[in-house]
């Protein structure tokens, strides 16, 4: 008994210690599996964002099927390769608006098995059509993110060669005094030219001596 007693005494405080490391290593783990869904659910409407793309590519790491969660772990990797063997497929530049459309639908349903597998995981009980339908996404936002994608796509096109950068006039600058500068030049010279036959006419102009010579407009 009394061996018994030393050795508890002894291995009591070492139990003790790992039991805590292995709560606090289970905590810190499902803190960092809630992160991920954090930012999953809450970019869910614009999966070009940042954080989405980030908590994307954590899943691998962060949901490993080990251990009593092993079904509900692998449950979530599935449903991510899932996701991933559709975006990695999508459609290309030239592909058709309804063939798009299509694409585009069935990732919004590979987002919501993915997001229901982790509810699972995680413990939470969102309904599919939760997941699916509560979201809020301003049309502002949409705008927005067309009107930039549409930016980004001309500059592309521009800087590649595959488009050109539009340009119109609609306005010369001018300044009013030389205008009338202009006008009344032109209304000088249209003057030097008789109307009726369009010789140019020549103004005789006397010296002082009785000598008269005609002024042609060149240097003596």
């Amino acid at each position: 008994m009394e061996w018994w007693v030393v050795f508890a005494t002894l291995v009591g405080p070492v139990v003790a210690v790992q039991t805590q490391k292995f709560i606090e290593r289970a905590g810190d783990q499902r803190s960092r599996r809630q992160r991920i869904f954090v930012a999953l659910m809450a970019n869910r409407a614009t999966r070009l964002a940042d954080d989405f793309v980030k908590a994307l590519n954590l899943i691998d790491l962060e949901f490993l099927p080990r251990g009593w969660s092993k079904r509900k772990d692998q449950a979530v990797i599935d449903a991510w390769h899932a996701l991933l063997d559709d975006l990695n497929h999508g459609p290309g530049a030239d592909a058709d608006k309804p063939t798009t459309i299509a694409w585009n639908a069935r990732c919004d349903d590979r987002i919501v098995e993915l997001l229901a597998a982790m509810s699972s995981a995680l413990g939470y009980s969102f309904t599919r059509e939760q997941l699916r339908r509560g979201i809020y996404h301003p049309q502002g936002f949409y705008e927005r993110e067309q009107a930039q994608l549409a930016i980004l796509d001309g500059l592309r096109k521009i800087l590649t060669g595959q488009g050109a950068l539009p340009m119109a006039v609609t306005q010369f600058p001018a300044n009013p005094d030389f205008a009338a500068a202009q006008l009344e030049l032109m209304r000088r010279a249209a003057d030097a030219y008789d109307e009726e036959n369009g010789a140019l006419k020549v103004r005789q102009v006397s010296d002082g001596g009785g000598n008269g010579e005609r002024d042609t407009g060149k240097p003596p």
